[in-house]
């Protein structure tokens, strides 16, 4: 196999990068730092430079990228028992993304009834939407103790509900979750559930608490979720209408050093 070398000097680079064309005996891929491809079908080799420049912005956008993807793994692990389909793709990225916009528009420290910047009211399908399905406001506040806690206000379920005729009861999930600012690191979790039968009954207005600490350099987010039921001979059965399986951010908190 024959080769003919061109050497380019590269400015952002120690090394020299090395091009050249192959000639008889064609191959593809890598090979120690060495890439084998074809350009404009002309089949070419090039050495890979050891170090490669990387101006401030782009290793800092570079880093935020890979923050956002590990905060939002944090997030959907911590909240795998709320949303409808953690599989989902497009839930998967539009979580990253909200944070991402999060990330470089600069945390500042914020707490209920604050609203936090692409992550207040993100929701976790957006097939259904929660104001869609839950007429009152479930509103998040910070115990004396400087824990989480959620006010549910008194409440007529065949009212304040939109659901399928069908419906027997509601299983209403609120559930937060705590990561790290700096690292993306899962911290803290917790999760209350809440069963509301489907009918004209008046339901007095109940705080609910959230015990979880939230340290420096962190972000807090408080979620709801809305599980339908039908019940058929005795048997429970979860409605599979992604309708009605809402799940959204309606309260956070961000705490930074």
């Amino acid at each position: 196999m024959y080769f003919y070398y061109v050497t380019v000097y590269n400015a952002h680079s120690e090394n020299y990068d090395r091009m050249s064309k192959q000639r008889g005996i064609y191959l593809h891929g890598k090979s120690g730092n060495i890439l084998y491809y074809s350009w404009k079908g002309i089949p070419c080799e090039r050495m890979i430079p050891a170090n490669v420049f990387q101006s401030p912005v782009v290793a800092a956008h570079k880093n935020t990228i890979g923050l956002s993807t590990t905060m939002g793994g944090s997030i959907r692990k911590m909240l795998a028992d709320v949303i409808p389909y953690p599989k989902s793709v497009k839930m998967q990225t539009a979580v990253r993304v909200a944070l991402l916009k999060w990330l470089k528009s600069g945390p500042v420290p914020s707490q209920p009834p604050a609203h936090i910047p692409y992550i207040s009211g993100l929701s976790f399908n957006e097939a259904a939407v929660l104001k869609k399905c839950l007429h009152v406001p479930f509103t998040v506040t910070i115990t004396p103790q400087s824990e989480l806690s959620v006010l549910i206000p008194e409440l007529i379920p065949a009212t304040v509900f939109t659901a399928p005729q069908q419906t027997d009861y509601i299983i209403v999930k609120l559930a937060v979750a705590c990561c790290n600012i700096r690292t993306g690191d899962a911290l803290q979790n917790y999760s209350y559930n809440i069963s509301v039968p489907y009918n004209a009954e008046k339901i007095p207005p109940q705080t609910i608490s959230l015990p979880l600490q939230m340290p420096a350099d962190c972000l807090t987010i408080v979620t709801a979720a809305l599980e339908y039921f039908t019940n058929k001979s005795g048997t429970a059965s979860l409605l599979s209408d992604e309708r009605f399986r809402p799940c959204q951010v309606i309260g956070g908190v961000v705490t930074v050093s």
